[in-house]
């Protein structure tokens, strides 16, 4: 098996456990401790998300990029870089740590809405867990670090044993009566814990010499452009990410933060195989285009395009299909009926974020992320008005469309050119590619749902599965006729390889 396929199951194994765990432990804040409590802490996760963006600098996939080319050849200026790096990312976790703690009570009185917690407790609950949460800045570059060895095994294993520890905490703490302040707490040391692990771990990769912050200027004349850029693509993209989030914040009460960011969570843990795939692929692409050997390197894109493309319509089909009895059990029937319509769209959304992924890494890979800077630039003025318009008016529903518009967006502007500046094909061949996996979607899932929807069957978990089972055979069977000749190739490898596994000697 060679190092990009482990490295896909790694991030695939992961980040399936992480995502049971996350369910759990969301139902138990919800009925323990209430809407306001889910919403503060998910406020907060969208408040991380979008100041670090601001705080990244590019610094992360800048990272990946330099130690996957560059760590065999040139270990001295790999030791430098990370200790610049450090020295940038602590400062502003300090930085970001200080800002939240004044800024708290600003926030709780000023932008979010209130129910049933009091205003001191909100306050507190913010700077708490604010300032633990803030340490997955610097936990980046350290992700960052194992990303461009192609070790992703090491970051599985640390985030899947974290999140454990604190979600099973958390369960046992909630189990026995506890408030809020001793979740919180509880958060705040497995963060501390978390962070404490990698630094460890990454000490013996590199050296705890190399993990002490310190400042080179040649490091900064070296990766200024990309970084740069890579900067201005990160603080956009978080923008749009995150913005309709903070829309809400301010339109809806707080409890629909809550609502809206785990049907976002539950969609985005439908990445687990776009993110599998493309933190496998990036440092590999950037490893051949070094070599510059760009047949491997476009044989490579087409077979992950493909596999993604193709792969990942089962996975947000499946969201649709569970959702109703799921957020049920999670919520009751009411929340999961008003969740249902803008799930289904961000299912659809987060589908058309997994085709543009792998082009995307492609263009940065070939070192031109204007490509996507300029891209969500120019999104700004288009996409985020229409975006406030649609809550405004539509509440979340309006939310789940507008992130569906953006990929729209993404697919006229920026697909485009990465198709005719870094690929070098007709974006009318890659358009029409997507335009028969959507065509096969609808004649198989969208047929099975209108079925079960007509005949009021979307509570019956034996019917939905048995239609979401029967649909994704067709699909596949359908889609097997449709792949490119070399994933098509890969998969009869692999089937033959299982054959002789299983073959009695």
């Amino acid at each position: 098996m060679t190092r990009l396929s482990k490295n896909i199951l790694y991030n695939l194994f992961g980040q399936s456990i992480l995502l049971v765990l996350g369910f759990i432990a969301i139902k138990y804040i919800f009925k323990r401790l209430g809407e306001d409590a889910l919403g503060i802490i998910y406020f907060i996760t969208m408040l991380n998300t979008l100041l670090s963006a601001v705080l990244n600098m590019g610094i992360g996939a800048t990272t990946v990029r330099e130690v996957s080319a560059h760590f065999k050849k040139e270990s001295s200026y790999i030791k430098d870089m990370i200790r610049t790096f450090s020295f940038f990312y602590w400062a502003a976790y300090i930085l970001l740590a200080i800002t939240i703690f004044f800024l708290a009570p600003i926030i709780v009185k000023n932008w979010i809405s209130l129910k049933t917690m009091d205003t001191d407790t909100a306050i507190d609950v913010i700077r708490i867990l604010g300032i633990a949460s803030f340490v997955v800045l610097p936990k980046s570059l350290y992700i960052s670090l194992f990303r461009g060895l192609q070790r992703m095994e090491v970051n599985n294993i640390i985030d899947v044993a974290t999140m454990a520890f604190q979600q099973f905490g958390t369960i046992i703490i909630l189990t026995f009566g506890g408030n809020i302040y001793q979740v919180i707490y509880w958060f705040a040391l497995c963060y501390a814990l978390g962070i404490i692990s990698y630094i460890i771990i990454s000490a013996r990769f590199f050296s705890f010499n190399a993990l002490i912050p310190f400042y080179y200027l040649y490091v900064i004349k070296r990766n200024f452009n990309f970084a740069f850029r890579m900067m201005l693509f990160t603080i956009l993209s978080t923008i749009h990410g995150q913005m309709d989030k903070l829309i809400i914040s301010k339109l809806m009460p707080v409890g629909a933060v809550g609502y809206y960011s785990i049907a976002y969570g539950t969609c985005t843990k439908g990445q687990l195989l776009t993110g599998a795939v493309i933190q496998a692929a990036y440092p590999s692409f950037s490893e051949l285009y070094t070599q510059r050997d760009h047949k491997t390197l476009l044989s490579q894109y087409r077979k992950l395009q493909d596999l993604l493309c193709f792969g990942i319509v089962p996975i947000y089909a499946l969201i649709p299909f569970v959702l109703l009895p799921l957020f049920s059990y999670i919520f009751n029937k009411d929340t999961a009926k008003m969740l249902l319509f803008p799930t289904t769209l961000l299912s659809i959304g987060f589908y058309m974020n997994g085709t543009i992924n792998i082009p995307h890494i492609f263009s940065l890979a070939v070192g031109k992320p204007e490509i996507a800077v300029n891209t969500n630039f120019y999104a700004l003025f288009f996409v985020l008005p229409i975006t406030a318009l649609l809550i405004y008016y539509y509440g979340l529903k309006g939310a789940g469309f507008s992130f569906v518009l953006y990929h729209i967006f993404y697919y006229i502007y920026g697909v485009r050119r990465i198709c005719n500046e870094c690929l070098y094909i007709s974006i009318w061949k890659w358009y029409l590619h997507i335009i028969k996996i959507f065509s096969l979607a609808i004649l198989t899932y969208g047929t099975a749902w209108a079925f079960l929807d007509y005949y009021n069957l979307t509570y019956s978990i034996f019917l939905l599965v048995l239609a979401f089972l029967g649909a994704t055979t067709l699909f596949f069977v359908i889609s097997f006729l449709l792949i490119g000749e070399e994933l098509k190739e890969v998969i009869l490898q692999r089937f033959q390889s299982l054959k002789r596994l299983f073959k009695p000697s």
